[in-house]
């Protein structure tokens, strides 16, 4: 159940990196204004959704996973509620690239970092209990990244591709079978 959440996450975190990618050749305007909006928003209602994608790896429990819910949908309301209102997009080119950022930026979006730490809490979690620690290096990666990406914006997107792909590879680790549970030692010959 874990796959389908970390694709739609990657989907979201693809999107911001597309917009990215055809600013310059769109130009300024309506159009991406509308793309870079439609960032704005997919980042403060889907970012969050890292926090089910980690926490379904700490195992099948219901309990869990209505936690990482709870907390991805209040992240989420959080989000739209301190990034939406006022949102005054302006372009900005940053080498070949443009993109339309809020003007009135006043600082880091606490819903996404929160969501990050709380990510990064859950894999250092599955790291210690199942020797995993993607979730974890991912979370990390995202933070740094997004920490140094005010100085060199791409800084931010190579991040938020580094967090799916630990979650990914979280997934896809031997260790871990896909309800997040620790996969069966084969016996020894």
């Amino acid at each position: 159940m874990t796959a389908p959440w970390i694709a739609v996450l990657g989907l979201a975190l693809a999107y911001d990196s597309l917009v990215v990618a055809v600013g310059a050749a769109a130009g300024e305007g309506a159009l991406l204004e509308a793309l870079n909006t439609g960032q704005f928003t997919a980042h403060a209602v889907l970012t969050p959704l890292a926090v089910v994608c980690g926490a379904l790896l700490l195992g099948p429990g219901r309990r869990t996973a209505r936690w990482a819910w709870a907390v991805a949908g209040a992240l989420s309301v959080l989000g739209v509620l301190t990034t939406l209102p006022g949102l005054e997009l302006e372009p900005r080119t940053w080498a070949d690239t443009l993109r339309y950022t809020d003007a009135g930026d006043a600082g880091a979006p606490v819903a996404a970092v929160v969501a990050i730490l709380a990510l990064l809490a859950i894999g250092v979690v599955v790291w210690r209990r199942h020797g995993v620690p993607w979730v974890a290096l991912g979370a990390l990666a995202v933070f740094v990244a997004s920490a140094l990406a005010f100085r060199v914006p791409p800084l931010g997107n190579i991040g938020e591709g580094l967090m799916p792909a630990g979650l990914l590879a979280a997934l896809c680790d031997r260790r871990l079978d896909v309800n997040g549970t620790p996969a069966p030692v084969p016996a020894a010959r």
